[in-house]
């Protein structure tokens, strides 16, 4: 009888034994299955959240005598690592005029106060797309007539509807804006478009006049520029907002850009904001440590168990052994038929690993990646200061994500799970083993 046969049919009568053996490699091809998909769908978790929470870093130049030179925001953007999609901004004040320079009236009620000399001024918002503006992406300004105002256009700007009612202004006509501590200073402008705002304003009472939505403005960069510093062909700003690839390169990024020169670092400061991908990160790193470390005690239990399983085992086959070594039959033969025994129960419990994995893993897999990636994010403010939010990101990729068993995984625990048997069994026969054919036999009887 070869030891195929004998394998097969020793399984078959020891049926408890063998389905106590299937039982435990279930078990445990199940929670290594699981753990390896777990940490699979993290890495894509990752990589997803890198790409939705992009790392930037600001450049706030508001206290230099000539902002950021346009010069030096091309070479910022042929920095290494930039991702070329940027933001420029520049805030200021600016007296308001018709085309024949007479003075616009501006709203007053509800302000704090209206300071000397802002009689007819407004604030005015510079920004080199508008509708990314946060006063219109998280502010509740939105357009009713006209067009956005982006890098391409020109003299030309924005104004809120009640402000354009109440001076006859119309998309098409031309006001001036004049600086407001040198009126004579002004520039002609073209209304490009006309806005609301849909959220009340929660300063009323407590904001100066200029800062009230009915008197903010919003002009192109060039226009921003000359009334800030007086430049005309060239545009320089106050702010810059530079996304990256990758945020794990932004300390880089951030030193490289800094021994450009052309600017006074010294007296700029950049900001970075990576919160939102470092605190996603760091979560799923600890859950990754997590997931590693059940994956070595799992492995680790797993082998001690198996191996005191099947030593218990072995040791009450020591006559079955002796039997076999009367008849001829090599150690070698009967290590391999003790061998084969736990390949074939092992075979089942893999085959079967793959359906109870998968769906453990979904479950388990999903509410812990939710879990890890709600966190508290980072915003921006109407002036460019930044300030906590509690309240997450809509999508960070997650909804891309399935925690399943790929075939990789599979495999891995296939070789896993023979080389296991293959160790423990080995372990387990080897006092049985080491024993001369007459010790087994005297030990028969």
């Amino acid at each position: 009888m070869n030891l195929c046969k004998r394998a097969c049919l020793y399984s078959i009568r020891k049926k408890g034994k063998t389905l106590t053996l299937l039982a435990f490699l279930l078990v445990m091809a199940t929670l290594m299955l699981t753990c390896l998909s777990i940490q699979s769908a993290t890495e894509t978790a990752n990589a997803n959240i890198k790409k939705a929470l992009l790392g930037y870093f600001t450049i706030n130049a508001k206290t230099l005598e000539s902002g950021i030179p346009e010069d030096t925001v091309s070479q910022i953007l042929d920095v290494d690592g930039l991702s070329g999609r940027y933001t420029l901004r520049s805030y200021t004040y600016a007296a308001y005029f018709d085309a024949d320079g007479n003075l616009l009236e501006i709203n007053t009620e509800g302000a704090a106060q209206v300071p000397e000399g802002y009689e007819n001024a407004g604030r005015v918002v510079a920004n080199s797309n508008s509708q990314e503006d946060s006063y219109f992406t998280d502010g509740g300004f939105e357009m009713v007539e006209g067009n956005p105002i982006t890098t391409e256009a020109g003299s030309q700007v924005l104004i809120h509807e009640k402000f354009a009612q109440r001076n006859g202004l119309s998309v098409g006509d031309t006001m001036l804006l004049g600086n407001v501590e040198d009126k004579d200073k002004t520039i002609p402008v073209t209304v490009a478009g006309i806005f609301t705002n849909t959220e009340e304003q929660d300063s009323i009472g407590m904001a100066p006049s200029y800062d009230l939505y009915d008197n903010i403005v919003f002009t192109d960069l060039s226009t921003a520029s000359f009334l800030l510093y007086g430049t005309e062909g060239t545009t320089n700003v106050q702010y810059g907002d530079f996304y990256v690839n990758d945020p794990d390169e932004l300390e880089r990024i951030m030193t490289d850009v800094q021994e450009l020169d052309g600017v006074d670092w010294e007296n700029c400061t950049l900001t970075r904001y990576d919160n939102d991908y470092q605190n996603a990160k760091e979560s799923l790193e600890g859950l990754q440590n997590i997931v590693f470390i059940a994956i070595a005690v799992v492995s680790v239990i797993c082998f001690l168990v198996l191996a005191l399983f099947l030593t218990l085992r072995l040791r009450g086959r020591i006559h079955e052994t002796g039997v076999y070594l009367a008849m001829g039959i090599s150690k070698g033969s009967v290590l391999l038929q003790y061998l084969l025994e736990v390949i074939l129960v092992a075979a089942i419990a893999l085959f079967i690993s793959f359906g109870t994995s998968t769906a453990i893993s979904h479950q388990i897999g999903s509410s812990l990646l939710s879990q890890v990636t709600s966190e508290t994010y980072e915003t921006v403010d109407l002036t460019g200061e930044n300030e906590a939010a509690q309240e997450p990101t809509e999508d960070l990729g997650l909804a891309e994500i399935e925690v399943a068993v790929s075939a990789e995984d599979y495999a891995l625990v296939w070789a896993f799970g023979m080389v296991l048997c293959v160790a423990s069994t080995a372990l387990a026969a080897y006092p049985i083993m080491k024993m001369k054919p007459k010790s087994i036999l005297s030990q028969m009887s």
